[in-house]
């Protein structure tokens, strides 16, 4: 599918990798250390987790490589809720660019979920070569649950690339390992996990790896159905230090959040995602730091499980909840 051409955007300057001014975090059963965001154009995910364990998956498909849902939790946000009512209908033309990529964007229309999947992942060790196989087998896993959706929503779908390299490169730069342990460059259409920072945050805690690296593929997903481009329309001449800014980015996260969740809810309980695993995935969103730019641990908790429980794109529609409910 050709892409659309929208309204010319102010170009957003190149990535910088350096900290956002951030309040006190708080850290909670291990750390997960989230990258600061410069730019839309690098939506990185820093997750330091020394992980606990958590919980529960409709199609059934097999692949190579995916896990399953989790346990209720309390004061989940309004989008936790699976969205049974049709939007109403507007023109396209209505409505901002940026809101038509975001929040009105075809890939969170009401009622589109995950198929189940059993994924056969190969066994999980911490050397190079281990972990490469493992999350190459999982993100083939990622790729036939997501494939679908995105087509159904017309988005032109491609697999990510995967790097485990101790001293990664990206088109959108470079983060030290004190700001970032995994991330997603969408210039590159890559994950990077990076072998020696993944091990010394996760160790053999499998299940903080399967829900890390669900989060960097849900930056994929929001990069090829153009969500992050509407991000960067809306950011375009905004301070970077802004509130403004800032909630768009909590926006962006909180949603990877609910879109690893999905993952986990669908593909636990069957092939190589136990449920034991599913539950030890499920429960890595409890093992959060709070900042600026990824949001409270309680709304990455209530986010990640809106994504297991419900296994619909809709409630994962950040761009539509209160700003109460991305803080």
């Amino acid at each position: 599918m050709a892409e659309d051409e929208g309204p010319p955007v102010a170009e957003p300057p190149e990535p910088r990798w350096r900290s956002l001014p951030r309040p006190e975090t708080i850290q909670v059963a291990g750390q997960r250390r989230n990258s600061p965001l410069a730019i839309f154009a690098v939506l990185g995910l820093v997750l330091v987790v020394v992980l606990a364990m958590g919980a529960p998956g409709k199609f059934t498909t097999a692949v190579a490589g995916t896990p399953l849902a989790a346990p209720p939790v309390e004061n989940k946000p309004n989008a936790a809720a699976p969205n049974t009512v049709t939007p109403t209908t507007t023109s396209r033309s209505s409505k901002p660019r940026w809101q038509e990529l975001t929040e009105a964007n075809p890939l969170l229309t009401p009622g589109l979920q995950l198929p189940q999947i059993t994924c056969k992942l190969p066994g999980f060790g911490r050397s190079a070569d281990q972990l490469r196989a493992y999350y190459q087998a999982m993100i083939g896993c990622l790729d036939e649950a997501w494939r679908p959706l995105l087509e159904q929503a017309d988005h032109v779908f491609e697999s990510p690339k995967l790097s485990v390299d101790d001293a990664p490169t990206s088109s959108c730069g470079t983060p030290s390992r004190e700001e970032a342990v995994a991330f997603y460059c969408p210039r590159d259409k890559g994950i990077f996990m990076p072998r020696s920072r993944v091990n010394e945050s996760m160790g053999s805690n499998q299940g903080g790896h399967v829900m890390v690296l669900a989060h960097e593929y849900g930056h994929h997903v929001q990069a090829l159905s153009r969500i992050n481009q509407g991000m960067g329309m809306k950011m375009a001449g905004m301070d970077e230090g802004s509130p403004e800014y800032l909630e768009l980015t909590r926006r962006m996260e909180l949603q990877a959040d609910c879109f690893s969740g999905m993952f986990i809810g669908a593909a636990g309980g069957r092939g190589s995602i136990t449920k034991s695993l599913s539950n030890s995935a499920s429960s890595a969103f409890r093992s959060s730091v709070a900042d600026k730019t990824h949001g409270s641990v309680k709304h990455q908790i209530q986010w990640g499980t809106a994504g297991v429980k419900n296994n619909n794109t809709a409630s994962c529609n950040t761009w539509l909840a209160p700003a109460g409910e991305v803080s």
